[in-house]
């Protein structure tokens, strides 16, 4: 790691992305795109050390990297985040699209949702 970057480097989850990069040989830039974060997100963790992370940028890092979600939450300070099932992508998805409706469809998206889960319920997908 260069000694401009060990100066920068105040918080663990800042010293674990950089260490990641480095010895994958990738840019924060890339990792960011990978991870589906904006390109400047990580570099921007790393700029401004001081600043908590999105749980949904933890859980997007920990899929890309393979680390645990628990152990990047850790390093990020957020110890009493909450259960890495209630931020996983897909969900979050589903609650961004839920929010974005107006109250009508919203219904519609519940009623959808209840006939896939007895589908599921009648011809489990996942013997």
């Amino acid at each position: 790691m260069s000694k401009k970057r060990k100066q920068i480097v105040t918080n663990p989850l800042t010293q674990w992305l950089l260490e990641y990069v480095d010895e994958h040989e990738v840019s924060l830039t890339e990792l960011s795109v990978r991870a589906g974060l904006s390109a400047g997100s990580l570099r921007s963790l790393v700029k401004f050390p001081e600043r908590l992370p999105a749980l949904e940028t933890c859980m997007k890092l920990a899929e890309v990297t393979g680390k645990a979600p628990e152990e990047i939450f850790q390093m990020a300070g957020l110890n009493g985040a909450t259960p890495t099932m209630a931020l996983n992508p897909d969900r979050l998805a589903l609650v961004r699209i839920y929010d974005s409706l107006p109250a009508p469809l919203r219904q519609g998206l519940v009623q959808v949702a209840r006939s896939i889960q007895q589908l599921n319920e009648n011809e489990p997908l996942n013997p």
